[in-house]
């Protein structure tokens, strides 16, 4: 293979020739459509995607999401689980605390699981699969 250094001054130019080709469905629409000679520069192009694109990602969510998940009336203990954790996995930096009292409050009040972690609290989540 082939590769040869690009000189400091066209570098920003070819960021700009690339930045296309690692753009998809709607992104990659949006880069098509801009006239020719509309962007004179890499930052403007950033500047431009990112106020394009910022209201298109989600919300990071923090712990305290946790606590709005609820068993709900006709839902087996197998799905809130499922439901649960597909929540807490897209949290970064959960407490351990925070993740197993979320998990007890919305359980059914008074089932046998929710009278066992009360009574026995768990040091981890496994432990309280474990106990589930």
């Amino acid at each position: 293979m082939f590769t040869t250094a690009i000189p400091r001054d066209l570098r920003k130019a070819c960021m700009c020739k690339g930045f296309g080709s690692s753009l998809i469905g709607p992104a990659l629409q949006w880069y098509t459509n801009f006239p020719n000679n509309s962007i004179c520069s890499f930052a403007q192009l950033i500047d431009t995607f990112i106020e394009q694109f910022t209201s298109s990602r989600k919300p990071e969510r923090d712990s305290q999401h946790l606590n709005t998940i609820r068993q709900g009336n006709r839902e087996s203990l197998r799905e809130y689980i499922t439901r649960f954790n597909k929540e807490r996995v897209s949290i970064s930096n959960l407490n351990t605390e925070t993740d197993i009292n979320a998990f007890r409050n919305g359980l059914h009040y008074g089932s046998d699981l929710c009278k066992e972690l009360t009574k026995f609290p768990c040091k981890n989540f496994e432990d309280v699969l474990a106990k589930a």
